[in-house]
């Protein structure tokens, strides 16, 4: 699978792309989404370091049915989004995964039960601001093993 840019039309049907609207002042609501079940907002900085050059494998997805994710790069260059929709059972639709390569200056938010893959970053170890909603209960990360792994030609 090739990694086209990041655009706001083509991640539209899983996050939404975090820019300002004509360099002003710009609300985000889905950002500070409350959650369908008792908890609180939770903020950390990810540092993640860099994938090894080449191939990526991608064994696999996770989703977050109580909440969306968002992710604001602090210090990183590229970095790889790979976001997949349901089958009808629920699990991921790793047929149809997309993935994107991202830069430092973009900023997503993943929408509530969408499939996506881990923080990867390329070329440099980075910090990156996450925010979600945290269940009481801890049940809102699930992690689906894939059968067949998505690979990432980079």
């Amino acid at each position: 699978m090739t990694l086209p840019p990041l655009t706001a039309d083509a991640i539209a049907p899983y996050a939404t792309l975090l820019k300002a609207k004509d360099g002003k002042y710009t609300d985000l609501p889905a950002v500070l989404e409350i959650g369908d079940s008792p908890g609180r907002h939770g903020f950390a900085i990810l540092c993640p370091q860099p994938a090894p050059p080449g191939k990526i494998s991608i064994g696999s997805l996770e989703r977050h049915p109580h909440s969306t994710q968002s992710f604001v790069p602090i210090k990183v260059g590229r970095w790889v989004i790979v976001l997949a929709p349901s089958l009808p059972d629920g699990s991921p639709d790793a047929a149809n995964a997309r993935a994107f390569i991202a830069g430092s200056s973009d900023a997503i938010c993943i929408h509530r039960n969408i499939w996506h893959a881990g923080l990867t970053v390329l070329d440099t170890p980075a910090e990156v601001a996450m925010m979600m909603w945290r269940a009481d209960a801890g049940d809102d990360g699930i992690v689906a093993d894939l059968a067949n792994p998505i690979v990432l030609d980079l």
